[in-house]
């Protein structure tokens, strides 16, 4: 548990934002299946969940070297895995290599920490099984037996599009072209997007369109040098912080293509009807920022329930623990607004969602509180507890 004191802030704060992990476990995913050296560069410190899926890189022979610019990765196709891939919290790294453990021959077994065992990934472990992989169980720990047998499958993208990002990141792998009939209405669609752009700019020729994706195998070019962009999403907590303590929060501004920019925009330019069916990521800051502000509604965020916790629900129990109220009701949020937050009564519990800890945590920062597992905010931004305990110095 974590004590934070309120702080009196009056002059701009900069406030470094950590390298996008989406960013670098795509790239990561993909250079693991070359023979090829790519560096990739980035500021400040990778969060866990990137950390894992570089671990796991090693697993599979693959090397990740610090370098002063970021990290030098040499990847090392066709290497037989003889170990458990530890995913940690990171539920992008066990799809995407649960996905390229299908293209390979043998037995690859994946496992992660409590709260990644808790979620599953029932829509892409479907579609491998329709592909002709045997995977044991749709949670970790899981054991994937490689053998893709048939490239025509269904695949239902409507709580997550992961499982479709997982496909694409594999399909190097594939022998023939895997095609997909796409079913539902797709949500948090800049990352799947995001995954497209960094397959085609390294040489895939995949279509993705009119409910079907057409995803052929192909030959890895990787360029010699990477930028990483940092975690956009991770952007509204800056907002969140500005808010409470009326200076502004340096946090940059960057369009990194994952769907969250539009939603950004509507929230500064005072919107207080927030569809999220595409940054279902900043329910809980988005939230927080409505109630100590003009209230409003926010839609569209029924997958949010599949997250590292019911993003829904305890984005409720924890605001309600600062003496915010919100009403949750079906799959919206209905918020009022002028509210003041409170120091809590009680420690607040984060249920290991490392998006809700810093979100408690930004409150506690204007009215002091007691956060319960804060450490797990390092699963995307390890420097935040240190700049968060650093304010007002």
């Amino acid at each position: 548990m974590l004590a934070i004191e309120a702080v009196s802030l009056s002059s701009p704060v900069e406030w470094r934002l950590p390298p996008s992990k989406s960013h670098l476990i795509r790239w990561l995913a993909i250079i693991s299946q070359s023979d090829q050296e790519v560096l990739l560069s980035f500021e400040g410190e990778p969060g866990a969940d990137a950390i894992s899926m570089s671990n796991c890189m090693g697993a599979m022979g693959s090397k990740v070297l610090e370098h002063e610019d970021g990290w030098l990765v040499r990847g090392m196709s066709g290497t037989r895995i003889e170990t458990v891939l530890q995913c940690g919290n990171s539920g992008t790294t066990a799809n995407f290599l649960t996905a390229i453990a299908a293209c390979r021959d043998g037995v690859t077994t994946l496992d992660g920490d409590s709260s990644l065992r808790s979620r599953h990934s029932a829509e892409l472990c479907s579609t491998l099984e329709q592909m002709g992989c045997s995977v044991d169980s749709e949670r970790l720990p899981r054991n994937v037996s490689g053998g893709i047998l048939c490239y025509d499958v269904q695949h239902d993208w409507s709580r997550t599009s992961q499982g479709l990002s997982a496909l694409m990141v594999a399909s190097p792998g594939f022998s023939d072209v895997l095609r997909v009939s796409l079913s539902g209405e797709p949500v948090s669609s800049g990352y799947w997007m995001l995954t497209r752009e960094i397959c085609v700019l390294c040489g895939s020729k995949m279509v993705i369109e009119d409910g079907h994706a057409v995803l052929p195998p192909w030959d890895i070019e990787i360029p010699e040098r990477v930028e990483i962009p940092a975690e956009e999403s991770l952007r509204p907590i800056a907002m969140l912080l500005s808010r409470l303590h009326g200076v502004n929060f340096e946090a940059g501004f960057e369009d990194t293509g994952i769907g969250i920019n539009e939603t950004i925009l509507a929230i500064e330019s005072g919107m207080n009807d927030i569809h999220l069916g595409e940054a279902s990521d900043i329910i809980s800051p988005l939230a927080a920022m409505m109630a100590i502000g003009d209230g409003g509604r926010i839609t569209g965020i029924s997958h949010a329930r599949g997250k590292e916790s019911d993003r829904i629900s305890k984005t409720v129990e924890v605001l309600n623990c600062f003496d915010l109220s919100l009403q949750e009701i079906d799959d919206e949020l209905h918020i009022p607004g002028g509210q003041i937050p409170r120091k809590p009564k009680r420690a607040v519990e984060t249920h290991s969602d490392h998006r809700l800890a810093m979100t408690a945590m930004a409150l506690a920062s204007k009215c002091g509180g007691v956060i319960c597992e804060p450490e797990i905010c390092s699963v995307s931004d390890p420097g935040f507890i240190p700049r968060l305990l650093g304010l007002g110095d």
